[in-house]
């Protein structure tokens, strides 16, 4: 019997790190999978919304023709105390992606996550405008300036649900099929074309100085203790946490798993390898299903 080829797609929050949903989605659509529905956080639903909206080739070509300038560029670095990024740069670009599109309008079922500050809880985006929802998905705290709807402050879903198992709408014989890009650091692990990023270190160290000059901090903490980096690790290490809650509650079909030392949070200009990254890993993991599958097969008939 042939097994369903139907995904409900889930891809999880993690910065630059999800540009390997695309290879991920990429891999799926060449192998014949017909991705029914998609839910995402953060960079998730950015990609995601990408893809549902019909629009992922050209997010890709944007994304794998940015240099380390643009990238730094498109930081739109502010100084305030809600957020050192405005955004507004970068999401100008995505609306001339995108458009204007309504969620409710999109050929395939669509959910991004995000968190609501004022009543502690989760709030998914199901319809309405698609890039306002994506946009409130991806607003790190602390780094990208949160999005203020109807009085309620709106940041990154990370915080309350960094790998939405359970908003893809999905029915009986669907495949769940999960992206997780914020799985533990692996060790000895090739770090993408080790290039030189004085350029990038140097952005990460003005982020850091701004930063401990906002907070009263010592404005000449080295970069390794720097609030940016503290709070940039302080929110990897509970989306990991957080994930393993889901994963323990969630057993998705095919589950691709990306350490979190794999590109930093602001790792854009590595897009290419990025890519390929998840290309590879969705791969390997459509042939392990596949394996696991044939067995399944021969031992019902023996």
């Amino acid at each position: 019997m042939m097994k369903s080829k139907e995904v409900a797609l889930v891809l999880s929050s993690g910065g630059a790190r999800g540009l390997a949903h695309i290879g991920a989605i990429e891999a799926l659509v060449e192998n014949g999978y017909s991705i029914k529905a998609i839910s995402g956080t953060s960079m998730g639903a950015l990609v995601g919304g990408m893809y549902a909206s019909g629009k992922l080739p050209l997010f890709r070509e944007f994304m794998t023709g940015l240099t380390r300038l643009d990238v730094i560029r498109l930081m739109d670095l502010a100084v305030s105390k809600r957020g050192i990024i405005k955004g507004e740069r970068v999401f100008a670009e995505m609306k001339r992606i995108i458009g204007d599109v309504l969620i409710e309008d999109l050929p395939i079922p669509f959910a991004a996550v995000c968190a609501d500050l004022n009543n502690h809880k989760e709030i998914v985006f199901t319809s309405g405008d698609l890039l306002a929802a994506i946009r409130a998905s991806s607003s790190i705290p602390s780094i990208l300036l949160p999005i203020i709807t109807d009085g309620v402050l709106l940041v990154d879903g990370g915080v309350i649900n960094p790998l939405p198992m359970d908003r893809v709408k999905y029915e009986a014989g669907d495949l769940l099929v999960a992206v997780n890009v914020n799985a533990p650091y692996q060790e000895n692990l090739v770090k993408l074309k080790p290039t030189s990023d004085t350029l990038f270190d140097q952005t990460r160290e003005l982020i850091n100085q701004k930063w401990n000059s906002i907070t009263g901090g010592h404005p000449k903490r080295t970069k390794i203790n720097g609030v940016f980096d503290i709070v940039n690790s302080s929110f990897e290490l509970m989306q990991h946490k957080m994930t393993l809650i889901a994963l323990s509650q969630y057993k998705p079909d095919i589950l691709v798993n990306l350490p979190v030392n794999l590109a930093d949070t602001f790792g854009f200009h590595k897009a290419n390898d990025l890519i390929k990254a998840g290309y590879e890993a969705m791969i390997a993991q459509i042939l392990q299903k596949q394996e696991i599958d044939l067995v399944e097969e021969h031992e019902k008939h023996h």
